[in-house]
């Protein structure tokens, strides 16, 4: 299901390298979504993909596109195409004028992007993936009225829907952030924007594993330098003029919110701010609360709420450890103890650099700066108090 035709109309003069990059994104993503992980972690998906210049697809593309895919998931993909019917790319509707174009997930770190962006007079166009979940729904409504209501003119905020028709069977959907980046770039593209902006602070981007054995892809690249540096390959290979950047690369969480509380923002940020979505275990009627709650408890929770004390901002985010208590309460601790384990674990052991120079970056990335930021990020999660 979508509310883009294959062409991408309503999107205005894309041209079918960047209409295909969508349509192998997504197909990726209905697939990651629709296959069930099984004893392993770890998949064996085939994926073949109807695309409207396939001749722009080499083998080498290919490959570098399934690996991409295979670095995000933590899956081995076998990625093919096949020419379709001719597609009209006939000039249609725009969403914007001129610019940057950034993505707006509903999630905290977006949220402050889009402050700063705004703040500094940047002509930005906001783009969002319409998700099928009324928590993630519901923080990009909130963020885009406050935004809209605080900045003159107020800003364009265009969410595209793209989601599988069949109920889903994997939760991970860790090819969510190439199909959501697809999109970006089609926008920009369609304005003739040279420049995508994801604004996430480098802390979580780099992802370090906590523990030996949570590496590999079972902590997330969304937006790990190295899923940047491949996804620019990708770019080039098609000549899509379009660069991706995160301008809080070398950031905290805490350090990007004490920036952005230092711009003064317009009143209600804070608020609105409690209201986005960091969870990445989302359930709360499972523990007797609300499910559309962060849960406070998850690795993302604990950086959300470290981050409130780092930069001083009072924390007005209703979480569910603290919405529910007695039996309740002692079951959403005990499962998420991994993750409370996990992070005990790291602050005591500190930056591991050993764990820094083994892991794959694009070429001459400061691996002393990364350890630094590292560093800093478990500096914040010491400042909570865990259960």
């Amino acid at each position: 299901m979508s509310d883009l035709a294959w062409n991408l109309a309503p999107l205005q003069d894309v041209a079918p390298a960047v209409a295909d990059l969508v349509h192998i994104a997504a197909g990726a993503y209905m697939a990651d979504r629709s296959t069930r992980r099984g004893a392993r972690f770890s998949r064996d998906i085939a994926l073949h993909v109807t695309v409207v210049a396939p001749e722009l697809w080499t083998e080498e593309l290919l490959d570098t596109t399934s690996e991409l895919l295979g670095w995000l998931t933590g899956d081995t993909w076998n990625l093919t195409v096949a020419g379709g019917a001719e597609v009209d790319f006939e000039e249609t509707l725009k969403v914007g004028e001129n610019g940057s174009v950034a993505l707006l997930s509903g999630g905290l770190d977006s949220f402050l992007g889009a402050i700063q962006l705004l703040m500094s007079g940047a002509e930005t166009i906001f783009v969002g993936h319409k998700d099928s979940a009324t928590s993630i729904r519901g923080a990009q409504s909130t963020v885009g009225t406050w935004l809209g209501q605080s900045f003159a003119p107020a800003p364009s905020y265009t969410r595209v829907q793209l989601a599988q028709a069949i109920r889903r069977r994997e939760p991970s959907s860790r090819s969510r952030a190439f199909m959501f980046l697809s999109l970006g770039v089609a926008v920009a593209s369609s304005l003739g924007s040279r420049s995508l902006i994801i604004p996430e602070n480098g802390y979580t981007g780099i992802n370090l594993p906590l523990r030996p054995n949570r590496g590999g892809a079972l902590s997330t690249r969304s937006t790990h330098p190295e899923t940047f540096r491949r996804v620019a390959e990708i770019l080039t290979a098609l000549n899509i003029d379009v660069t991706v950047t995160n301008p809080f690369e070398w950031m905290t969480k805490g350090e990007m919110m004490q920036s952005i509380r230092g711009l003064r923002p317009p009143s209600g940020w804070q608020e609105t701010a409690a209201a986005t979505l960091s969870c990445s275990k989302l359930g709360g009627n499972w523990f007797g609360g609300s499910p559309n709650l962060n849960c406070g408890l998850c690795v993302p929770c604990m950086v959300r709420r470290a981050t409130f004390i780092k930069a001083e901002v009072p924390d007005k985010t209703q979480y569910l450890c603290h919405a529910i208590s007695g039996t309740h309460l002692a079951e959403l601790i005990d499962a998420r103890r991994g993750d409370i384990e996990a992070v005990r674990y790291a602050i005591e052991a500190g930056a591991d650099a050993d764990a820094i120079d083994s892991g794959t970056w694009p070429p001459d990335y400061d691996l002393d700066r990364v350890e630094g930021l590292v560093q800093r990020g478990l500096d914040e999660l010491a400042m909570l108090e865990l259960p």
